[in-house]
C-alpha cells in the first residue's frame, strides 16, 4: 500500500509539472512608439529626481552663503562702527582742549556720522546678543550727547563772558587809568602819573592772564592772574590821593 501510494504521488507531481510547461508565458510586447514614450518618461522621472536633489543642495549652499553675507556685513558695520566711535571721542576731547569753532563743527559732523552708524549696526544686526549691546552703546551715546551739549553751552556762555564782560571792563579799566596819567599830568603831579602807569603795567599783565586762562583753562594760569590783580588792587591803592579830583578817579578805579 506504501509502495502504490508512493507511486501515485510520484505520477501526480509529474502531471502538475507538464500542465505547468503547458502554459504558455506571454509577456506584453510594445510597440516602437510606446517604448519611446517608456523611455522619455523614464528620463523625466529620473531628470525630475535629479533636479529635487540638486535644488535642495542648492538651497543649503544658498543658506550658508546668506549666512556668510549677513556675517560680514555685520562686521563690516561693526568696523565702521568702532572707527566713527574713535574719531568721535578723539574730536569731542579736541574741542574742549581747544573750544575752537572749527573743532566743534567737526565734532558735531562725527556725531551725526556715529548715530547713523548706531542706527544702521540696529537694523542689519540679527543676533540678539550683539543687537542687546548695540542698544546699550545707543542708550549711552545719546548720554554723552547730552553732556557734550551741555559742554558746548557752558564753552559758549563762558566766552560771551570773557568777550562781553571781562574784556570790556578790563579795557575800560585801562582807559580810566591812562584818563588819571593825562590828568595828573595836566596838573603836574608826577607821582600820580608814575602811580597811574604802574597800574597799568600790572593791569596788561593781569589782563593777558586772564584771557590765556580763558582759552586753556590752565589752573596755574588762573593762579597766576589772581594774584597779579592782587598787584593792581595793592598799587591802585598806593596812588596819592591828596587831590581830590585824583581822589575821586582812584576811587572809581
Amino acid at each position: 500500500i506504501n509502495s502504490l501510494w508512493d507511486t501515485m504521488g510520484a505520477e501526480m507531481a509529474d502531471g502538475k509539472r507538464t500542465w505547468l510547461r503547458s502554459i504558455p508565458i506571454k509577456m506584453p510586447t510594445l510597440r516602437f512608439r510606446a517604448k519611446i514614450t517608456l523611455g522619455f518618461a523614464l528620463v523625466l522621472a529620473i531628470t525630475a529626481v535629479s533636479m529635487g536633489i540638486a535644488y535642495l543642495g542648492f538651497e543649503r549652499i544658498s543658506g550658508k552663503v546668506a549666512s556668510y553675507r549677513q556675517s560680514v556685513a555685520e562686521s563690516d558695520l561693526a568696523r565702521n562702527l568702532d572707527r566713527e566711535l574713535i574719531s568721535y571721542q578723539g574730536l569731542t576731547r579736541f574741542y574742549v582742549v581747544t573750544a575752537k569753532d572749527d573743532d566743534e563743527k567737526a565734532a558735531l559732523a562725527s556725531e551725526v556720522k556715529l548715530k547713523n552708524a548706531i542706527d544702521q549696526s540696529m537694523k542689519a544686526t540679527t543676533d540678539s546678543a550683539r543687537l542687546d549691546k548695540i542698544t546699550r552703546l545707543s542708550r549711552e551715546f545719546r548720554t554723552f550727547t547730552k553732556i557734550f551739549g551741555n559742554i558746548r553751552t557752558l564753552k559758549h556762555e563762558s566766552d560771551q563772558i570773557s568777550q562781553n564782560q571781562l574784556m570790556r571792563d578790563g579795557n575800560n579799566l585801562r582807559y580810566k587809568l591812562e584818563d588819571m596819567a593825562s590828568t595828573a599830568a595836566e596838573m603836574e603831579l608826577p607821582a600820580v602819573v608814575f602811580s597811574a602807569k604802574q597800574v597799568t603795567t600790572q593791569l596788561l599783565s593781569a589782563t593777558g592772564l586772564t584771557s590765556s586762562f580763558v582759552l586753556n583753562s590752565d589752573i596755574a594760569v588762573a593762579n597766576s592772574a589772581v594774584a597779579r590783580l592782587k598787584f593792581v588792587a595793592n598799587a591802585v591803592h598806593a596812588i596819592p590821593t591828596d587831590n581830590e579830583k585824583v581822589a575821586v578817579l582812584v576811587k572809581d578805579v
